[in-house]
């Protein structure tokens, strides 16, 4: 009788992939939206989050208008498949590092020994989105997105796949930068991510979760990356005093106006009242919804309590017991 063991591991995030995130959220801040890759500017999160790029509404509209927001390209076939859709570790490194080459047509795909009907589909991808790119160009999409950014003085970005460690390059060339890292609990976060789908979990989640919850992988997941992230953040604290802050997702939601209100003062910035009308609204609609404590309804004890010791480290970083949850 033989057995098989399969291994799941963290991927380490090669520097070439850090720097690069950091090279792409320098250019979106500055509004150099020529050196932005197509694949940002036609993104289907444009249309899933349309209502809350208010401040940008005008791009969207003109994406719609020219049909640019159908997401065809991401649609080319093997690609996905070759590449992996999940978000963390359903490829090798390796397999990574190559579809990395190749989209970005830095590799000739026979050099790196692909199939010949999977080097077609990247070629096929490629060319799908330089069409998208002179389509942009020609409805003055790209202009209208440049002058979203660089007519106003504040200029803001969620990220939620960036880690600290591209931050550095960032707070060193922009001196004006301010950095708001949010963190939430672990066992929160897990059951987020399991009901969001499996674009947001881990390979290990995704091969046991039919026979458990997967609360307990995709959670030390999140702690082996978020605790990476705090040591990183508490590096660069010291590094650059008064430009990063902290804050605690269940802290926003219990007490929005007081966050908000640390916020806007740490930006040196006056809080519009508009601004903290809508923040307040939305407090409370995650209130009702009982946002920070579902996972308590949600998540088994034993599971709860495995997260807790898997994510000692998190709460001990953040000062905060796992009861106060």
């Amino acid at each position: 009788m033989s057995s098989t063991l399969l291994a799941f591991v963290n991927r380490t995030i090669p520097q070439v992939e850090i720097e690069a995130v950091s090279e792409f959220l320098f250019h979106l801040l500055r509004g150099d939206v020529d050196k932005l890759r197509t694949e940002t500017l036609v993104h289907s999160f444009w249309a899933g989050f349309a209502k809350q790029h208010k401040q940008i509404s005008g791009y969207f509209t003109c994406l719609r208008k020219h049909r640019l927001d159908d997401g065809r390209c991401y649609h080319t076939r093997s690609v996905g498949s070759y590449c992996g859709n999940s978000r963390f570790g359903q490829k090798t490194p390796q397999r990574l590092e190559q579809c990395r080459l190749l989209l970005a047509n830095k590799e000739n795909a026979t050099t790196l020994g692909v199939a010949p009907n999977i080097a077609e589909s990247f070629a096929e991808y490629r060319l799908c989105f330089q069409k998208y790119r002179r389509q942009l160009t020609t409805a003055n999409c790209t202009n209208v997105f440049r002058e979203a950014i660089t007519s106003r003085r504040l200029r803001t970005t969620k990220v939620v796949r960036a880690t600290m460690s591209s931050m550095g390059p960032l707070l060193r060339s922009l001196p004006t930068l301010r950095i708001i890292h949010l963190v939430r609990d672990p066992r929160a976060v897990a059951l987020s991510r399991i009901r969001f789908g499996d674009s947001g979990l881990g390979a290990y989640t995704m091969s046991i979760k039919r026979s458990t919850s997967g609360i307990v992988a995709e959670a030390s997941l999140y702690c082996h990356h978020v605790t990476a992230d705090i040591r990183s953040r508490l590096a660069l604290e010291r590094e650059f005093p008064g430009r990063i802050l902290s804050v605690r997702y269940e802290d926003v939601v219990a007490n929005p106006e007081q966050r908000f209100r640390d916020i806007y003062k740490f930006l040196d910035e006056p809080m519009p009242n508009a601004t903290l009308d809508e923040m307040q609204k939305m407090a409370r609609e995650g209130q009702a919804m009982n946002l920070t404590t579902k996972w308590q309804s949600n998540v088994k004890y034993i599971e709860a309590v495995t997260v807790a010791r898997l994510c000692a480290e998190f709460y001990h970083l953040m000062n905060i017991s796992p009861t106060e949850s």
